[in-house]
């Protein structure tokens, strides 16, 4: 008996660790074993990136990298770098990753999808763009952070746009917006422009440039406010600069809000006002680089600056290494047919203006291909989703299914061990009893008991009712007078005296 409950523990010990997983710890490299560790290659990575894919392929070499682990650093380089022309490489990594166990970990799933969206954003395929922002937020929502999902469903309002559904991206915009403004807390007014700059996106897009102007404001107050309370605005998020870099986050934001203002202004015609945030712009550090002379050159091509414009565009067009189908080329050729028409060389501004034309209606058909490719895309996530959810559902099931069988042997067991535990209790007792009747049937006043237990003891093969016959009683009365008597039954009686 106590052998088959020891078996029926171990079996219940056996489901318990069934429905459980143990991890095994394993050794992690030191990131100060070498000097080849990730931080050293994203030092770098902005201005030497072949010297960072060197390093992370030596971290990984010496140990101080996982293969994932380095494959998304390498995916990082290739996204990153200006030229975008490993991006498909960079893709393949990411989807590879979103694939592998390297997602178990949430901050390693939540990097992996920022890159994607990354990747998808400067392909500009506006399918995956969709796909990758949308689990973006979901992930997000997931994890309870509602102000980095509020900042990719500006993104997402973003992609509607360029899809043609103008309304749902700028309601999407808005409603972003008015869920981030008016908090002091640093997250949430750094999402807020983000979504801001994301709604200047679209209205630029839509030619829309009056809109601007109140948009471009609010962030410069916000920058301002900000710049005046910094420490109301304190909430340790990672995104939070220090204080030492303050000012720098506020020129950045404000050099982009003048920026916006002088383009909104130049195409509105309104010369003075976009000379004015213009000169703004140029007179700071960030307006001399290549990227803040890129950001203003149609502004300058709007205000008749040409040869500004053509110095940056032959700098683009030399970084681009003949990647021409694409937004910003499109722009280039554009601007180019407009200053090539102002200096009066018709011939090259046609010639500009007609292959302007051919690619925009290359652009155009790949953005009804992808706007096609988005509902493609839409119907194959909700299968996804619910294959997820009967998978879910199944896993449940099982380890319902686990759980009852684990009670039900767990109160067997106990209930086994109970009933053995009354048996013994009873058969313990009724020993004692006997012993008692034993010593009393001598002197008992029903000599037909004291033969009866005569009788039950010598010749224990004889039937009860043949007992009861040999001392004038039936087997009824027998069994009823000794339970009366003795407060055990004759079988019982015998039974002890077997033991």
């Amino acid at each position: 008996m106590r052998k088959l409950s020891y078996v029926l523990l171990i079996l219940l010990g056996v489901l318990a660790t069934g429905c459980t997983k143990m991890d095994t710890p394993k050794w992690a490299p030191q990131p100060h074993d070498t000097l080849y560790t990730a931080r050293a290659a994203m030092r770098v990575y902005d201005y030497n990136p072949d010297r960072a894919l060197v390093i992370i392929d030596s971290a990984e070499i010496v140990g101080n990298l996982s293969h994932n682990d380095a494959s998304f650093y390498r995916a990082k380089v290739f996204t990153m770098t200006l030229e975008g022309i490993h991006l498909d490489s960079a893709q393949k990594i990411c989807l590879a990753l979103i694939n592998s166990d390297y997602v178990k970990n949430a901050d390693n799933q939540e990097s992996v999808l920022d890159l994607l969206v990354t990747i998808s954003r400067r392909k500009q395929d506006f399918e995956q763009w969709l796909k990758w922002s949308t689990e973006k937020a979901d992930f997000c929502r997931k994890y309870g952070n509602e102000v980095e999902a509020l900042r990719t469903e500006a993104e997402i309002g973003v992609i509607l746009t360029y899809l043609g559904r103008q309304d749902e991206g700028l309601q999407k915009l808005d409603y972003v917006i008015s869920q981030l403004d008016g908090t002091r807390k640093f997250n949430e007014m750094d999402a807020c422009i983000i979504a801001l700059r994301r709604k200047v996106d679209v209205l630029q897009h839509l030619k829309c440039y009056e809109g601007i102007v109140p948009i471009a404001h609010k962030i410069i107050e916000k920058i301002n406010d900000y710049e005046q309370h910094t420490d109301e605005y304190h909430d340790d998020s990672f995104r939070e600069p220090s204080a030492a870099n303050v000012p720098d986050y506020c020129e950045f934001y404000r050099l982009k809000a003048y920026a916006y203002l002088a383009r909104a202004y130049a195409e509105i015609d309104d010369v003075i006002n976009a000379r004015r945030y213009l000169t703004l712009f140029e007179n700071s550090s960030y307006g001399q680089t290549f990227d803040g002379r890129m950001m203003i050159s149609t502004t300058w091509c709007r205000l008749g600056d040409y040869d500004k414009m053509l110095t940056i565009y032959d700098e683009v067009e030399h970084y681009l290494n003949g990647d021409t189908i694409n937004e910003t080329y499109s722009t280039i050729l554009h601007n180019r047919a407009i200053a090539a028409e102002a200096s009066g060389n018709y011939v090259k501004a046609y010639n500009y203006m007609s292959r302007y034309a051919e690619l925009s209606d290359i652009l155009n058909d790949d953005l009804k291909k992808s706007e096609a490719h988005e509902y493609a895309a839409r119907y194959r996530d909700q299968e996804q989703r619910m294959e997820i959810e009967r998978y879910t559902i199944q896993n449940r099931m099982l380890n319902t299914i686990i759980v009852i069988i684990f009670i039900a042997l767990l109160i067997a067991v106990l209930l086994y061990n109970y009933t053995v535990f009354q048996k013994h209790e009873l058969a313990k007792k009724n020993i004692a009893l006997v012993k008692l009747i034993d010593r009393d049937t001598d002197t008992g006043d029903d000599q037909r008991l004291t033969k009866a237990c005569k009788l039950l003891v010598e010749q224990p093969d004889m039937k009860i009712a043949d007992v009861a016959n040999k001392v004038g009683l039936t087997p009824r009365n027998l069994h009823k007078l000794f339970r009366e008597q003795y407060g055990i039954s004759p079988t019982e009686y015998r039974a002890s005296h077997k033991k």
